[in-house]
């Protein structure tokens, strides 16, 4: 008796399992229509994967010249200084004031601190961090989302794109409202510590506004991580050319101010328009 029931049993189980691939392959009606369903459900299992990160790496990098992965730097002829929005800027308590949200795999985490910490040296930032828990099933878009008011820092394998990281800022009305750092592991997953930790400290800076300090990537290091090198041993820091440019930008300093206006009002008080120079050709203006 336990057997006849057992076979019953296994009999409904294939007559479900078969029932529920009909449904998967359309419902084929003869073998024909069953062979393209097959095709079918192959190809639509196939741009599911493909959506993820489950691409191939770069594995030898013996020979790579990296220098060629800034031909197509988006920053690449910008020598000026794009600032963020005035709402995120505290020019006499702490400079800009920006969250970055860590959405980097467990792998990125040092270089990301590095980071972080190599630029909060700059008493021009003031820095928060949050930690987006990635799943690595998601998708680069969903890692890489942009978030109003923030810097995300994320990795993924995004393809032989020529870039190995790359940063997207938001402008609006000139000013940055939104940026977006990545790190492309398909040039980056085998290299070694200090490309990884140059192209981050590269990215984040650009994030905050700054642009290159030298795009030829074959001459002499400036021992900063916006010079574009091919070696980036003694470019993995912001160094103080990047220092000094943040403290220009985002502090109010008193050789920044500059009187524009003075005006002597008829119950003897007087009015003065106070510049903060951001730049030559711009001036936030004040009145005290």
């Amino acid at each position: 008796m336990g057997k006849i029931i057992s076979g019953i049993t296994s009999l409904l189980l294939l007559g479900g399992i078969g029932i529920a691939l009909w449904y998967f392959l359309g419902k084929p009606e003869n073998l024909s229509e069953a062979k393209d369903g097959l095709g079918d459900a192959y190809n639509k299992t196939k741009d599911q994967i493909d959506k993820f990160d489950f691409g191939d790496v770069l594995e030898d990098l013996s020979d790579l010249d990296w220098g060629q992965f800034f031909n197509d730097d988006p920053f690449a002829g910008n020598s000026t200084v794009t600032l963020w929005d005035e709402q995120f800027i505290e020019r006499d308590d702490g400079g800009l004031q920006l969250t970055l949200v860590n959405s980097l795999s467990a792998d990125w985490q040092e270089e990301f601190e590095v980071a972080v910490a190599d630029w909060s040296m700059s008493d021009a930032l003031t820095l928060d961090v949050v930690v987006e828990p990635v799943d690595d099933a998601w998708d680069n878009d969903k890692k890489c989302k942009r978030q109003d008011d923030k810097m995300v820092v994320c990795n993924g394998n995004f393809g032989d794109t020529g870039w190995v990281g790359i940063n997207e800022n938001e402008v609006l009305g000139g000013r940055i409202i939104s940026s977006v750092a990545k790190m492309n592991e398909y040039y980056l997953n085998k290299a070694d510590f200090d490309h990884r930790r140059f192209t981050m400290c590269h990215e984040i800076g650009h994030g905050f506004g700054l642009p290159h300090t030298d795009e030829n990537p074959y001459n002499k290091n400036l021992n900063d991580c916006l010079d574009y090198t091919d070696n980036p041993s003694s470019n993995v820091l912001p160094g103080e050319v990047n220092m000094i440019k943040l403290q220009e930008v985002y502090l109010a300093t008193e050789r920044e101010k500059r009187l524009l206006r003075r005006v002597e009002n008829k119950d003897g008080s007087v009015t003065e328009t106070i510049g903060w120079m951001i730049n030559e050709d711009e001036a936030e203006a004040s009145s005290l």
